[in-house]
C-alpha cells in the first residue's frame, strides 16, 4: 500500500474538488475522494427478514425489543458506479427497559463503526491503486459484516453468529464467522469461562464433535489429525481465548472454523456443535436453560 507524504496531501486537499464525505471517515479515504471526484455517502438499512436471500444485510432479531440495522458507507465515481463499499450491524434496545444491555450494545456499536471505517479506508486505497493502474476496473472492492443467524436470545443471553468478508484484489474475497455472547441483565460480554469446566474438556467435546459431523474429512486438516490441529490453533498459555463461539436457542455451544483454521481455503469453513446432552462433564450451570 503506497504511504501519502505530507506535501502531496497538503496539495491535494488544496487543489481538488471536494466532494461530500462524511466528517468520520478515515482521512485517507476523504482525501482519495476529493482527488478521484469520488462520493462517499452513507445510509442505515433495515434489518432483513429471516428468508430473505440478501447476504449483504443482516437478519432481523427473533424477539422485538431488540432493533437490528445495517450501517453502510458507499463511494461512487463520476459516473455514479460504486467503487468500494462497507457496512457493519447496529444493535439498539427498542424502550427504556434493559438498560445495562443498551449501554453495552452502544459500546459494541461503535467498535464494530472504528472497524468498518479502517476495512472501508483500507478497501478504498487498494480499489484507488488498481484504478490507477487500469486493474479490474467493473469490480467493486468491499468489506463488510452481517449477523446471519441468532442464537439463544432472552432474559439471560443475547447470542448471534456473524459473517464477515472483505475484497481488495486477488483470486477471490476473504471471509469468516464469529460468535458474539452478551449477558442481558449487565450488558457486559459473557466469556467462554463462564460456560465451559476447562479446556482439555472442551477440546475431547470439539474432537468428538468433527469426528461426529465431518467423518471421513481428517486427513484434510493441515495436522492430519483434528485433536493436534485443535492443540495447535487453541495452546494452552492462551486458556479460552481464542475460541470462536456462540450458544445456540438450546443451549448448545456452536464453534466456528473460518477457511485456514482447520485445513486448506478448499476445505471452507468448519462448525463443531456441541450439545449439552452430548458433553455434560463441559457445562457449568450458569445459564442453563430450564
Amino acid at each position: 500500500m503506497k504511504k501519502i507524504h505530507a506535501l502531496s496531501l497538503a496539495a491535494v486537499l488544496l487543489l481538488a474538488p471536494i466532494a461530500p464525505v462524511s466528517d468520520n471517515l478515515p482521512l485517507a479515504s476523504v482525501v482519495h475522494a476529493a482527488a478521484q471526484q469520488d462520493t462517499i455517502k452513507e445510509s442505515t438499512l433495515p434489518a432483513k427478514a429471516a428468508d430473505d436471500k440478501d447476504e449483504e444485510r443482516s437478519v432481523e432479531a427473533p424477539v422485538p425489543w431488540l432493533l437490528v440495522e445495517d450501517h453502510r458507507i458507499e463511494a461512487y465515481d463520476a459516473n455514479g458506479k460504486c467503487v468500494t463499499y462497507s457496512s457493519h450491524p447496529l444493535l439498539r434496545i427498542k424502550g427504556s427497559a434493559r438498560a445495562p444491555l443498551a449501554r453495552g450494545l452502544d459500546a459494541w456499536n461503535r467498535q464494530e463503526a472504528q472497524d468498518a471505517k479502517r476495512g472501508f479506508d483500507f478497501a478504498y486505497e487498494y480499489k484507488k491503486e488498481d484504478r490507477d493502474n487500469g486493474v479490474l476496473k467493473e469490480t467493486s472492492y468491499f468489506d463488510y459484516s452481517v449477523i446471519t443467524k441468532w442464537g439463544r436470545v432472552d432474559e439471560q443471553m443475547i447470542s448471534f453468529c456473524s459473517f464477515a468478508i472483505t475484497y481488495s484484489g486477488g483470486i477471490h474475497p476473504m471471509h469468516g464467522e464469529g460468535g458474539t455472547t452478551f449477558d442481558t441483565r449487565t450488558g457486559k460480554k459473557v466469556p467462554l469461562a463462564a460456560l465451559v469446566t476447562n479446556r482439555e474438556a472442551l477440546l475431547q467435546a470439539l474432537a468428538a464433535a468433527f469426528h461426529a459431523q465431518y467423518p471421513g474429512r481428517e486427513e484434510e486438516l493441515f495436522a492430519f489429525d483434528i485433536r493436534e490441529q485443535l492443540e495447535r490453533i487453541h495452546p494452552a498459555e492462551k486458556a479460552l481465548d481464542t475460541f470462536s463461539w456462540y450458544m445456540g436457542t438450546r443451549g448448545e455451544l456452536v464453534f466456528l472454523y473460518s477457511p485456514y483454521a482447520l485445513a486448506p481455503y478448499a476445505s471452507g469453513d468448519f462448525t463443531l456443535t456441541i450439545e449439552r446432552a452430548d458433553a455434560p462433564q463441559l457445562f457449568i450451570d450458569a445459564y442453563s436453560i430450564d
